[in-house]
């Protein structure tokens, strides 16, 4: 519940600095890229029960970040809704969060092909890095999949992390499970 509280707080605190903003017909890679960062405290209801923020309540920080940056791209060019759909994600977890900490989230696009955009995700408390996650995903207009080029996002742009991450991808999917008989 707390989250979906947290979202429409964000999408009206957002939707009333965007009146401020004037659209533009071509969205630049420094405003593609341009760091979103969210401040959270983490409450009762994210906790988990080994005292500490679980790691599925870090993706809807996540889904919180990326969002705003989507609706802030979106009206930049003029675009009535978009959607997107998490394809993958990873989190690698340093320390642990606690309850009542204050964490800020920072969340900036690394990259894009032409069909995913690449998202990487820092948490910290204080100035402490607490976790790092990469998510790829998917756009989505009322008709199905877009691809990335509906924001300016033209070609390719893969760093070696991406394009590293994406092998890894294909290798998991491409792995034979093993039967009953054969001993792991």
């Amino acid at each position: 519940m707390n989250m979906l509280l947290r979202f429409f707080i964000m999408y009206g605190l957002l939707q009333q600095q965007l009146k401020r903003q004037s659209l533009s017909e071509r969205l630049s890679i420094e405003t593609l890229s341009a760091p979103v960062s969210g401040r959270y405290r983490v409450l009762p209801h994210d906790m988990g029960f080994r005292d500490h923020l679980p790691n599925y309540r870090y993706l809807s920080f996540i889904e919180l970040n990326v969002t705003r940056w989507l609706i802030a791209c979106c009206h930049q060019k003029g675009i009535k809704t978009l959607d997107w759909v998490i394809a993958m994600q990873e989190m690698v977890y340093l320390k642990e969060i606690k309850f009542l900490d204050k964490m800020t989230l920072n969340s900036q696009l690394v990259g894009w092909d032409k069909k995913y955009v690449y998202f990487e995700h820092r948490f910290f408390v204080k100035d402490q890095l607490m976790s790092v996650g990469m998510s790829k995903f998917v756009l989505m207009d009322k008709k199905g999949k877009c691809t990335p080029d509906i924001l300016d996002m033209t070609g390719e742009q893969l760093t070696d992390v991406i394009t590293t991450w994406n092998e890894h991808q294909v290798a998991v999917k491409s792995a034979k499970s093993p039967t009953a008989t054969e001993t792991v």
